[in-house]
């Protein structure tokens, strides 16, 4: 509805004009006060990036020594991050509120024009007022006057007091017929002027509210845009944190910190001393020349003879008495020091080198008999000194195998939190290997069930017959009606995860392989059970995440509830012959939600919780809608709206939440199924995010295979890169010769051909759009056309383009992830023979698969 102040302001006071004029007033007030929060709010800005500035210095001028140095260098920056971004919002505010003040001025200025604009309505209105109120005096006194005559008449009066009455009334009513006659005339000018005014006074207040608004607006861009940019630093830091691990700290400590790393020398023995003097005695005899040199002392000759004796008493094993450590004890040898001393020295020189070697024996044999170095080299140094870094429990190990079990678990339960990558903050790991068995989960699903995606389970199955493949694809893509929960009792029988669900599941360290033999050919198929629509909610053993940074485990009465949601869905497509519209599309998702451990005491304790409602929008695509009726309740509102309310049952939710943290006290995070969802696929093959088109020749010499490519940025709610991006031939038979351009994997083992992209977008190479292509040799030719497996995903958007919006007070959105993946992702061609042309040139057209010539 138009509104049009022309309809609304009238009335028998006349006071419309009045009450739009103060309205304009009311426009430069508010214009006024506006720049004047704004000011304010620049002010708190200045102060904030002040009081971080005062913070970062702080840190960088806590003790810079130790281990944790590089850590206090993190919080420094991360704080001058902040301070410079308040900073920044200071000048952009600074900045509108200059621009907010220069309107209201010319505002003040126009109001002044106004105002002698409308000077005649004025004059028209205050006209107006004034016959209104001649026209009922006159009228009050015609009244009275006709009265007066009838009350004189009835009282039978002399004829003199009744003509005097008569001309009373005569000209009191002559007087009323005036000013009715002067009422017409200034009512018609009055409905002019004012029609004119009220449209002029709703033009400047349809100005003021657009100038307004966009002042608003460009404020809310500012708070967005700092917001967005605090939220980069605050994941930087939290990533620093995340990389810096207790390892790279110790090294980065051991680099600055390094003493060396050489150990103490070795200490000399006596039989080293004892060359020592001989060496030096020989030089000195040999300078001396008037020494006698063919006397030789009687030291020398005892010394002669004891070491003979000492060679005599080592050589005989029988004797020898060996300590525990595996030495040699040697026996006493008796000397006679005095006979000795008397028969060589006349002189006082008992306190000879010789006298302190036979005090103090000190004598180290080598292990091998002097066959090995004495001394170790740097590296072998370097690799004893990495060896002594004992674990804290490493002394009680050996107590007994139940404690060590239970330390193995405590250690790998408390380790999750440092084994997360730095984009995974709800605890959400979509990157893992998926190799880890599925014993270590609490919900018995596999821990690393994101990966697992059909399309790689489908890359890592043997090859499927062609009843048996086209089975399976009527499975998937049969499933257009409702969605349907299976009974309590299959979920135990499962034993591959499901693209959806495990892939909220915390990754938990592996405590086994998996055995790649056990579930081939339950990895490739996709059924009714195990899709996306027959999932059953999982609350009753919700996974339990781990926060890897600090946990929200207090939380106050009064603090707003940080929350954090996760969509994940999934994209099946089959590709069949050259005909688009024979391609075949189904997608569907899941959304969760990560509540904060401290909630639980806040549900606890409070008897009357904030209601949790949030809205999902932009809905519009979905063709079902299941949420988990055991917690929510759901209001789609209007036929066609485009977003659906959902209130959560608080009572059922802190039930459950309780539950969680009784068998799981130690958890930060608590993970829930909130809804589940099917996509209205485009036509055609435009939802395919990942179009292919190829053509196959068999013949009995070789096989020619070429597989054209094309990245649709189409088909996702904002162009996102697709990672991971995997194409695989399976070859059966023996294969002789094998060419590929570009070069691909092409393991024997399976016979399969491999093309891997890392990254593929708008971006890319010719935009995205490409081919790859295969000849091979087989020894029982000619070969047969084969299906065409691809797995991907896509971090950051959506199919669906769904949204999350809270609604109400009492919690606040920390964390929006958002994820897709390929499923049944294949392409087949058609059974028929064709002139075996190349690649059309219309391939960045094409939506979906070619045909194949055999």
């Amino acid at each position: 509805m138009t509104v049009d102040f022309n309809d609304y302001f009238w009335g028998e006071k006349n006071n419309g004009f009045d009450v739009l004029y103060h309205n304009m007033k009311f426009g430069l007030a508010a214009s006024k006060e506006f720049a004047e929060f704004l000011r304010e709010k620049s002010n708190i800005e200045e102060n904030n990036s002040k009081l971080l500035s005062k913070l970062a210095k702080q840190a960088g001028s806590c003790c810079v020594h130790g281990t944790f140095a590089p850590l206090w260098q993190v919080l420094k920056t991360s704080a001058e991050k902040l301070s410079a971004l308040h900073m920044q919002m200071v000048q952009k505010v600074t900045d509108l509120v200059k621009e907010v003040s220069k309107y209201a001025d010319e505002l003040h200025k126009k109001h002044k024009l106004v105002k002698d604009e409308e000077s005649g309505t004025l004059e028209a209105v205050q006209a107006m007022q004034a016959v209104t109120l001649n026209v009922q005096k006159s009228r009050d006194t015609y009244t009275q006057r006709a009265l007066e005559l009838e009350k004189l008449r009835k009282e039978s009066n002399s004829a003199k007091e009744i003509e005097k009455a008569e001309i009373k009334l005569k000209k009191a009513q002559e007087d009323y017929k005036s000013f009715v006659d002067k009422y017409s005339s200034v009512k018609d000018d009055f409905e002019k002027k004012m029609s004119v005014t009220c449209k002029n006074f709703q033009e400047i207040e349809v100005n003021h509210l657009m100038h307004m608004k966009e002042f608003l607006n460009k404020y809310a861009e500012v708070i967005e845009w700092t917001h967005r940019q605090m939220g980069t630093v605050h994941s930087e830091f939290r990533q620093q944190c995340v990389e810096l691990t207790v390892d790279q700290l110790l090294e980065q400590f051991v680099r600055s910190k390094s003493t060396g790393l050489e150990r103490p020398g070795f200490l000399r023995s006596r039989r080293d001393k004892t060359k020592q003097k001989k060496a030096k005695k020989k030089s000195k005899d040999s300078v001396d020349n008037h020494s006698n040199k063919e006397e030789k002392s009687d030291l020398e000759e005892k010394d002669d003879s004891q070491k003979s004796q000492r060679t005599t008493e080592t050589t005989d094993p029988s004797t020898q008495e060996v300590d525990e450590d595996g030495y040699v004890i040697r026996p006493e040898v008796s000397h006679n020091w005095n006979s000795e001393k008397g028969s060589f020295y006349s002189s006082s020189d008992s306190d000879s080198d010789d006298d302190r070697e036979r005090k103090i024996h000190v004598e180290i044999k080598p292990l091998n008999n002097g066959s090995a170095p004495m001394s170790a080299s740097v590296d072998e140094l370097r690799a004893t000194v990495e060896n002594l870094y004992l674990s804290p429990t490493g002394g009680f190990a050996r107590r007994g195998s139940n404690m060590d079990s239970g330390l193995e678990k405590m250690k790998r339960s408390q380790s999750v939190s440092q084994q997360l990558p730095s984009s995974d903050l709800l605890g959400l790991n979509f990157l893992q290997s998926p190799t880890a068995s599925n014993a270590s989960t609490p919900t018995s699903s596999h821990p690393y069930a994101p990966l697992q995606s059909p399309s790689q389970l489908a890359l890592n199955s043997p090859t499927l017959s062609s009843s048996s493949r086209y089975a399976e694809l009527g499975e998937i893509f049969s499933e257009d009606g409702e969605m349907q929960q299976p009974p309590p009792k299959q979920h135990p029988q499962r034993q591959t995860p499901t693209p959806t669900s495990g892939y909220m599941s915390i990754p938990r360290p592996p405590s086994r392989r998996s055995d790649p033999s056990r579930n081939l050919m339950n990895q490739s198929t996709i059924s009714r059970a195990d899709s996306i629509n027959s999932l059953e909610f999982r609350t009753a053993s919700v996974p339990i995440g781990v926060s890897r940074g600090p946990s929200p485990l207090t939380i106050g009465m009064a603090d707003t509830i940080p929350l954090a949601v996760a969509f994940h869905e999934i994209v099946h497509s089959y590709f069949r012959g050259a005909d688009e519209s024979r391609c075949q599309v189904k997608m569907s998702g899941e959304m969760m939600l990560s509540f904060p451990a401290g909630i639980v005491t806040i549900l606890a304790n409070n008897p009357n919780p904030a209601k949790l409602v949030f809205r999902v929008k932009n809905t519009l695509r979905l063709t079902s809608f299941i949420p988990n009726h055991q917690l929510v309740y759901s209001d789609s509102g209007q036929p066609a709206s485009d977003h659906v309310t959902i209130e959560f049952n608080m009572f059922a939710l802190s039930s459950l939440l309780k539950k969680q943290s009784e068998q799981n006290p130690s958890a930060s995070y608590f993970n829930v199924d909130i809804l589940k969802y099917q996509i209205k696929p485009k036509p055609g093959a435009n939802s395919c995010p990942f179009q292919l088109v190829a053509y196959w020749k068999c013949s009995s010499a070789h096989t020619d295979l070429k597989i054209d490519y094309k990245y649709n940025s189409h088909a996702m709610s904002s162009p996102t890169p697709l990672l991971n991006v995997t194409v695989a031939v399976p070859v059966p038979g023996v294969v002789k010769n094998m060419q590929t351009k570009p070069t691909a994997q092409w393991p024997t083992d399976n016979n399969r051909i491999t093309w891997k992209f890392t990254e593929l977008s708008q971006h890319s190479e010719n935009h995205g759009v490409g081919s790859v292509a295969a000849r091979y040799d087989l020894e029982n030719g000619p070969g047969t056309p084969q299906t065409i497996l691809t797995q991907f995903n896509c971090e950051g958007t959506t199919l669906s383009g769904i949204d999350f919006q809270l609604v109400g007070p009492g919690y606040r959105l920390s964390l929006v992830k958002r994820r897709f993946v390929s499923g049944k992702y294949i392409c087949d061609g058609d059974q028929k023979f064709s002139s075996g042309t190349g690649t059309p040139s219309t391939v960045s057209t094409v939506s979906s698969v070619g045909d194949q010539n055999c």
